[in-house]
């Protein structure tokens, strides 16, 4: 049975009943759950959806504002919801909320410098292209999985072309296609977690030198 914050649907009866079972759960609890809750009816990608799962979000975080725990997720699913609906300036701001957040509150932190990272450059918001680097270097020796690394090199490779870095350009590429072939994720039990699935044409066009 489907727990009661993670439907699908929003229909009258799933709106009572989520709010009825939120007023009586643990107030320290509450945050949380608006947030799977928002987070299961992104994953739908349904318009209607959509937008009450921004409600949820902005109830959240305007109810809880001291919730930490859960903030940065909060805005990235915002940044998400924009993103779906191709608002990609309000997605790109709420991106940025949550990495602002995460320097502060580092104990949780989301993939929101990822999608940040892309959405800037597929944008081409060349103003954002030196401070984005920043971002990319700092959170460099981290990354662990072969999906992030191919994103990661193929955007410091796209914003080294844009200053006519070409050497460096290229140093990003190659290890970018590196990272497509890495079969495993280099985890011993999750052996083929975060490997590249599907190539994004869209980075690998910009990147070409």
């Amino acid at each position: 049975m489907t727990e009661w914050y993670r439907r699908k649907t929003w229909a009258k009866i799933d709106e009572e009943e989520f709010f009825a079972k939120l007023s009586r759960a643990r107030k320290d609890g509450r945050a949380q759950y608006l947030k799977i809750q928002a987070i299961e009816l992104v994953s739908t990608q349904n318009k209607e959806l959509l937008r009450v799962a921004e409600k949820l979000l902005n109830k959240m975080l305007t109810e809880y504002p001291d919730d930490n725990f859960n903030k940065s997720s909060a805005l990235y699913t915002l940044g998400d919801i924009y993103k779906i609906n191709e608002d990609y300036k309000l997605a790109i701001g709420f991106y940025k909320q949550a990495l602002d957040f995460e320097t502060i509150y580092p104990n949780v932190r989301t993939q929101a410098y990822l999608d940040y990272s892309e959405l800037v450059v597929k944008t081409n918001k060349l103003e954002l292209f030196d401070e984005l680097e920043k971002i990319l270097l700092e959170r460099y020796s981290g990354l662990m999985f072969p999906i992030e690394k191919y994103k990661v090199n193929s955007i410091l490779s796209i914003l080294n072309k844009a200053k006519g870095y070409q050497a460096e350009a290229r140093k990003y590429a190659d290890l970018a296609e590196k990272s497509v072939t890495t079969e495993t994720s280099g985890l011993r039990y999750h052996k083929y977690l975060g490997v590249v699935q599907e190539r994004d044409n869209w980075l690998d066009n910009l990147v070409q030198l």
